[in-house]
């Protein structure tokens, strides 16, 4: 199958691959500079919390957020850096989509409201979005077009994984 005949198809999962293409993009380089930088330490995502947790608009999730993730903000650092850049390389190269999407949709709405919510602005925006597509992502099989999912369906036909 050639690029050029992932626009030719009757269904939209080209123009999907470039959507998907673009938020692994982003999410690589959200992660990049916190494995690289102080962001491993925890001690700026403990601060961070802190700061905006309080205007969590679900109490349970405030209560898991300040309770929990705040006291281990060290290892939450960890999964959250790492976590990133694995969903960026898995948007970018179309590898295992629907997994991977389903846990940056988890991310982001953890993003979402203990952190974006009481910032507002394009943080809260890009957040919903971001939602919104990967949630497209994981239902329309986003990786069979210009990624590995195509090549891995070809391989594994039952398999729903791809």
């Amino acid at each position: 199958m050639s690029i050029a005949s992932n626009f030719k198809q009757s269904t939209y999962l080209g123009y999907l691959a470039i959507l998907r293409i673009a938020v692994g993009y982003h999410f690589l380089t959200a992660a990049l500079p916190k494995i690289t930088g102080k962001f491993l330490m925890g001690h700026m995502l403990a601060e961070e919390l802190a700061k905006t947790a309080l205007k969590d608009p679900f109490a349970w999730h405030r209560a898991f957020i300040l309770g929990f993730v705040v006291p281990h903000a060290h290892s939450f650092s960890y999964l959250v850096a790492f976590g990133e850049l694995a969903i960026g390389i898995s948007l970018l190269l179309g590898c295992l989509v629907r997994i991977s999407a389903s846990f940056g949709v988890f991310h982001n709405l953890n993003i979402l409201l203990s952190i974006a919510i009481a910032n507002g602005g394009p943080q809260l925006g890009i957040n919903r979005v971001f939602i919104f597509l990967q949630l497209i992502f994981v239902f329309s099989s986003a990786g069979r077009s210009l990624g590995l999912d195509g090549f891995l369906k070809t391989r594994f036909p039952s398999s729903k994984l791809f």
